[in-house]
């Protein structure tokens, strides 16, 4: 019987490999995460740039601290409590988190006559819309939002991201949720 690729094996056992000395293990591990952890870190601080710089700070911070994860198979929700760490951390420096204001760019976005069908523009202009409407919500709740939607985290898996109690995640959620809809109606 054949031995399962390296990647293809889950990341528990990536992880274990990690732990054993297998820089090859983490690399797979970073190809496999870095995508939606920078999406995630644009979401959080609103600028593509910053994000990708911290991307690397988190990537670093896990393998310098791979040895602390009791738990191999929460590797997924480890990792993402350090990126949402790191912004924090990055979000305090630049600004106050009241101060935190997100910029939706639409000067790259093709006008309705270049490269995009009706359907597409709507659908490029309603991802805009809702864009700019998350911005709008307190970080709190939009990092519950973008966790749930966008990453496909559970409310307990958001609580320990967040290092809060579930109750909190999921208040902060529906709140997040209700004032979406409401800006959103206004729009």
């Amino acid at each position: 019987m054949a031995a399962t690729p390296i990647s293809d094996r889950p990341d528990a056992s990536l992880v274990r490999d990690v732990l054993a000395g297998s820089v090859e293990a983490f690399n797979v591990l970073v190809r496999r995460w870095e995508r939606r952890v920078y999406s995630y870190l644009v979401y959080l601080t609103g600028h593509p740039e910053d994000a990708f710089d911290l991307s690397q700070e988190v990537f670093i911070s896990a393998y310098a601290n791979i040895g602390r994860l009791r738990r191999p198979e929460v590797f997924r929700q480890w990792l993402f409590q350090i990126a949402h760490n790191t912004a924090y951390s990055h979000l305090r420096t630049e600004k106050s988190k009241a101060d935190v204001t997100f910029e939706t760019d639409t000067h790259d976005v093709p006008s309705s006559s270049q490269f995009m069908d009706g359907s597409q523009w709507e659908s490029a202009e309603s991802k805009l819309l809702v864009d700019k409407a998350l911005a709008a919500l307190p970080l709190e709740q939009h990092e519950a939002i973008v966790l749930k939607f966008y990453q496909g985290f559970n409310f307990d898996e958001i609580a320990e991201i967040q290092s809060c109690p579930v109750s909190t995640i999921k208040t902060r959620f529906y709140a997040g949720l209700d004032q979406l809809r409401k800006i959103m109606k206004s729009e």
